[in-house]
């Protein structure tokens, strides 16, 4: 068990944080996680998905986007 206490931010604060960082991370109720970097098969299985799911949903209203969007 960590006794250190969690430093909680808020969104606004995170999202400062991530433009200005030189690794991916994550954002969970107020904690800040490092991500790491996906491999070869993990980049051509979501290639695979996001061309199959656009292709499906090309006459809706729909948008699809791969893993990079940041979205609240």
């Amino acid at each position: 068990m960590s006794t250190q206490p969690k430093t909680f931010l808020t969104p606004e604060h995170y999202l400062a944080i991530e433009r200005e960082a030189e690794y991916k991370s994550e954002y969970y109720q107020g904690e800040m996680f490092a991500m790491a970097g996906a491999g070869e098969a993990h980049n051509v299985l979501v290639t695979n998905l996001v061309t199959g799911l656009n292709n499906q949903l090309r006459s809706r209203p729909c948008r699809v986007y791969s893993n990079d969007m940041r979205v609240r």
